[in-house]
């Protein structure tokens, strides 16, 4: 996920099946969110919370200009990482060493949207603090909750959520009914053609009466309309009751309900089933059936049965089943409250040894992924780790937890160095390493890799001094260790942190000693490949340019003989970075283009900053001061999330500050100052597009008209235009009618026009999907 600018669309998920009632739900929220900032919707789990929370959101995505954005917590399993969840969640990118939190509420303050975290009440304490300095920080910013029980933060409108609306009886247009047609419809997905009709009316009726109106029970128990008739399925459900409650249908308040429709399809499985069901309440957010089979066979499952048993939990709407990235593969989620219901049937000695199985399963995953990185296939591994990190998370929360486990856990943290560095979660790859190796600090090789790592993620964030010390500290205990497998990677750690931190010749010795390991025993490992485009730039650094352009013509080559792409991306940059030392203008926007659509296709912002402040310099020099002008704007801006400005080597900084002065002599003050402000307001997207060239976009073009209206004032019209009344203009936005009233006032005037009409030629005539041209404020 990365990029250093919201989208404006933000990102709700479609829902995969229909959405059932809850209109008058659904008004009452979003008229809430107009008067209030913060709605929690309350309720007993299964009771429709986040489906309402979706709805609402989806609903008000036009009213809020960045966006209506959905965080779920409910895969997250370590509070400690809810500020990077939610960062993630929304799309803002940091890798700089600044608190997380302040992150986020730098990103947040001035934005108007629509924060959505669903699950809240399994880190309520958690929650309601970052809750409370989001409305504080971010005056335009409201949430949706949901959770269980309130936030208690100030000014929190609780909002309990009612089940579906239920008829008292099938004589009172019950098929109209919300519980009523969710059945229908849910029954009708397993059995094609079920209809609610006068023959299972009655039956239909009192078993959504039963069930109290809880989407969630009356999914499952339509579920079982594949094998059951509604009669049976009511009268197996009201002995369901009977053995829970001794009868007494008063006492059952709506938490039992759900335990009741949960426990009685727990009834209905096998015992293959049942197992299953307990033991896959070890996965963390969805997972695939072949770590199912891996993790959850043994023991009197063999793995040639787990696939029929998962399929049975599908048939019987325990598992719910979604695609993975490109949709070449299933995944399976369990719901909170059916996972919780699982986990209950696993007693602590079991429950361990499946954590311990899933762990391992997933450490031989990326131990595979980490022997195989430099090579092709490398997208497809970040993306397969992208949709499994909750369940890495909760390999590296078992190992951190567990007592004796640490010392594997920091393995598995040192062995997905790729996926902090390459996806950009250098934030949550420090915050597992950093906890693992404070659990354990016995020398052993797994710590020396983890702390090499750290090195260089703490370098990368720009404190390169603490950086280079933790990877020097790796590499005297692999020395004191004998440790040569060690040695392989230290060095590149060593010499990379030190060419960050200036350490030119320790970097220089470093460095040569990782190439010259790759290029004896030609054992080119992700890590150790890469020693050679940081070379390259410790020589640039250095003012050996032509070695520098040799050394990446060596990387390019055995990049393209791999198939490799993240080293060769890192490689065709430092290229161009050469090739404009020696003044070769001409060829660089070529390899750029090439750095950087394999740079958009990893998500790697820090390397497609890079690539625009490159350009920036190119284009300085070539006298285009008006167009280094953006390109310094849009780097500075994207550049602030990542730490330290160009890291502050002391070239880097040289070169940037004769570019922004040759811009500076060559326009002018004003005219460089709109150039730059240009650039600041393009978001990731934009800056690549206006960089390379590609359908440049139209929505902030500079020199066109002036700043006509402001934003809220462009939202306005262009509601106006598509023939809303200043009334439904308001509810759409969240605004008063009295506050839409008065910005269509101001739309008239500023335009000097004296209809809505005009307004909507005019909003006609302007580019689409945009703000408008000059739009301010």
């Amino acid at each position: 996920m990365s990029s250093a600018a919201l989208p404006r669309s933000g990102r709700v998920p479609d829902d995969t099946t229909s959405f059932v009632g809850r209109r008058q739900a659904v008004s009452q929220v979003r008229k809430l969110l107009a008067t209030s900032r913060l709605v929690t919707l309350t309720g007993v789990g299964g009771v429709g919370k986040s489906r309402l929370a979706v709805s609402v959101a989806r609903r008000l995505q036009r009213a809020f200009p960045d966006g209506c954005w959905l965080v779920d917590l409910d895969r997250l399993t370590d509070p400690g990482l809810l500020d990077t969840e939610v960062s993630a969640e929304l799309g803002v990118f940091d890798q700089s060493g600044q608190n997380p939190r302040e992150a986020l509420l730098s990103h947040l303050r001035g934005r108007r949207l629509l924060l959505v975290l669903d699950g809240c009440d399994r880190f309520v304490e958690e929650c309601g603090a970052l809750v409370a300095e989001v409305l504080a920080e971010a005056p335009e910013v409201r949430v949706l909750a949901t959770s269980r029980e309130p936030l208690r933060v100030a000014g929190e409108h609780i909002w309990p959520v009612p089940p579906l609306d239920v008829p008292r009886s099938g004589r009172t247009g019950s098929g109209q009914r919300e519980a009523v047609l969710l059945f229908e419809q849910r029954a009708a997905a397993v059995l094609p053609g079920f209809r609610v009709d006068e023959s299972n009316r009655d039956a239909v009726v009192r078993l959504c009466q039963r069930l109290d109106g809880l989407p969630l029970a009356i999914e499952l128990a339509a579920g079982r309309m594949r094998t059951l008739s509604v009669h049976q399925v009511l009268a197996r459900l009201e002995d369901r009751y009977a053995f829970l409650t001794g009868g007494d249908r008063s006492a059952l308040p709506r938490h039992q309900t759900l335990r009741a429709a949960i426990e009685w399809s727990y009834d209905l499985c096998d015992a293959r089933e049942r197992e299953l069901w307990a033991r896959l309440s070890v996965f963390a957010g969805a997972f695939e059936l072949r770590s199912a089979e891996e993790v959850c066979s043994g023991d009197g499952l063999p793995r040639g049965e787990v696939f029929g048993a998962l399929a049975g939990l599908v048939d019987r709407s325990v598992l719910s089943r979604e695609w993975s990235v490109g949709g070449s593969e299933a995944r399976y989620r369990l719901l909170e409250s059916i996972r919780e219901f699982g986990r209950e049937h696993l007693d602590a000695t079991r429950l361990r040894t499946l954590r311990r199985r899933h762990r391992d399963h997933y450490l031989d995953m990326v131990s595979r992924d980490a022997e195989e990185w430099f090579g092709p296939g490398q997208r497809d591994r970040i993306a397969k780790l992208a949709a499994d990190q909750f369940n890495l998370w909760a390999a590296l929360d078992f190992c951190r937890t567990e007592p004796g486990e640490a010392r594997t856990g920091q393995r598995l943290a040192a062995l997905l160095a790729f996926f902090w560095i390459a996806l950009g979660q250098l934030r949550d790859g420090r915050h597992w390493l950093d906890g693992l190796l404070a659990e354990d600090e016995t020398p052993s090789h797994d710590r020396t890799h983890a702390l090499s790592i750290a090195g260089m993620i703490t370098a990368m964030q720009g404190e390169t001094t603490a950086g280079f010390a933790r990877a020097w500290r790796a590499a005297e205990e692999a020395r004191e260790a004998g440790d040569t497998e060690a040695l392989h990677y230290v060095d590149h750690s060593v010499g990379t942190t030190a060419m960050l931190d200036e350490r030119h010749e320790i970097a220089e010795e470093h460095l040569v000693r990782a190439v010259r390991s790759g290029r004896e025993d030609g054992r080119w490992t992700g890590l150790t490949v890469m020693a050679l485009p940081n070379l390259a730039v410790n020589s640039l650094l250095g003012g050996d340019a032509d070695r520098a352009v040799r050394l990446c013509d060596e990387a390019v080559r055995l990049s393209d003989e791999h198939g490799d792409e993240w080293c060769l991306s890192w490689s065709l940059w430092v290229t161009a970075l050469a090739r404009w030392a020696r003044g070769e203008l001409a060829s660089i926007p070529d390899i750029i283009r090439r750095c950087v659509e394999i740079k958009q296709s990893f998500g790697d912002v820090l390397g497609i900053v890079h690539a625009l402040e490159l350009l920036a310099w190119v284009a300085a020099a070539r006298g285009e001061h008006q167009r280094a002008a953006v390109l310094l704007g849009a780097s500075r801006r994207l550049w602030r999330p990542l730490g330290v400005y160009l890291f502050e080597l002391a070239p880097y900084v040289r070169w940037h500050r004769e570019c922004e002065e040759s811009s500076l002599a060559a326009l002018g003050t004003r005219r460089f100052d709109a150039g730059a402000a240009r650039g600041e307001r393009f978001d990731l997207a934009e800056a690549v597009d206006y960089a390379l060239g590609r359908s440049p976009s139209t929505r902030r073009e500079a020199g066109g008209e002036p700043a006509v209206l402001t934003r809220r004032e462009w939202e306005v019209a262009r509601l106006v235009a598509e023939g809303l009344s200043n009334r439904a203009v308001a509810e759409r936005l969240v605004i008063s009618r009295r506050t839409a009233e008065t910005h269509v006032e101001h739309i008239l005037g500023k335009l000097g026009f004296r209809s809505r009409t005009q307004i909507a030629s005019w909003v006609a005539e302007r580019p689409a999907g945009g703000d408008g041209p000059g739009a301010s404020g």
